[in-house]
């Protein structure tokens, strides 16, 4: 049990922390470091729900396949992820677009 659990459920907390930033944070306060993680987790899961398409032989670049997606995305954006960005401030951007380009390959 605790080998398949060291797979998968540990896997993505290693993942949040290395990949996305979450070893340490420049922001202060609970609701900021709250808006943070939940920005790195739609991240992870938009990443995963990506590759399983992908995987199921569905093009990310055939636009009619993403449509729903598009849909749900623009709602998120416009309430949750555009009042997040403007909260976060200047130092709280830095952070999102410089930390992600740091481990592209």
């Amino acid at each position: 049990v605790y080998e398949r659990r060291k797979e998968t459920i540990e896997r993505v907390f290693a993942d949040m922390k290395e990949k996305h930033g979450l070893r340490w944070t420049t922001l202060r306060g609970k609701e900021k470091l709250s808006m943070q993680a939940m920005l790195v987790f739609a991240a992870m899961n938009l990443k995963k729900m990506a590759t399983w398409l992908w995987r199921k032989g569905i093009s990310p670049l055939d636009t009619l396949n993403f449509y729903p997606l598009f849909g749900v995305l623009k709602k998120i954006l416009s309430r949750y992820i555009q009042p997040l960005f403007s909260k976060l401030g200047k130092q709280g951007l830095k952070f999102c677009f410089v930390n992600k380009l740091k481990y592209r390959k």
